[in-house]
């Protein structure tokens, strides 16, 4: 029974994890009238592995467009890449890019990471915020019309001053996102 047992975990033994993703949820802000923002994370390579991706959600204002950097940019808008081998003990640049292109809103990219052809697979999510580039003192003077402001983790806030961004919902709870340039 023991050898069995040993022969079925066996195989799943082979099949370790071949990277790691530094960090895998990024989140960004900037103004709408920004050319793009994007952040960056690194893959570690644990073993020789060849790694592809490609983009599996794409949930972004129709004006918005995305690159992304692996190992080096690539063309706007590309969906998936053909495998890159890469050598045990890396660490490879991973960056994601929004192009706003004066549209405010909310982007969502989930990039799919597979090493050897789909044996191991992870992904790593950017979420941009592009805002409208306005006076928020003008319009917090205009107070009639705010029914709440709360910071990015839905706090009521009273004093502005040591956010960078803000939720301010109006008397129509209409909901805008602000960031804050000092």
């Amino acid at each position: 029974m023991k050898e069995f047992i040993l022969l079925l975990i066996l195989p799943l033994l082979s099949f370790g994890q071949l990277f790691t993703v530094e960090n895998d949820f990024i989140e960004m802000y900037n103004l709408s009238s920004a050319s793009d923002f994007s952040e960056n994370t690194y893959v570690n390579t644990l073993s020789d592995v060849n790694i592809s991706y490609q983009i599996i959600t794409d949930s972004m204002p129709l004006a918005w467009d995305f690159q992304n950097c692996f190992p080096t940019c690539k063309p706007v808008n590309t969906y998936f890449i053909d495998a890159i081998s890469f050598p045990s003990d890396s660490s490879v640049y991973l960056n994601g890019h929004f192009y706003p292109n004066n549209v405010s809103g909310e982007g969502l990219l989930v990039m799919e990471l597979e090493g050897n052809h789909g044996t191991f697979v992870d992904t790593v999510t950017w979420k941009g915020v592009a805002m409208e580039d306005v006076s928020l003192r003008d319009f917090l003077n205009n107070s009639d019309q705010i029914k709440s402001i709360t910071n990015i983790a839905g706090q009521k806030i009273q004093n502005i001053e040591n956010e960078r961004v803000v939720i301010i919902t109006d008397t129509n709870n209409e909901s805008k996102i602000y960031y804050i340039l000092r």
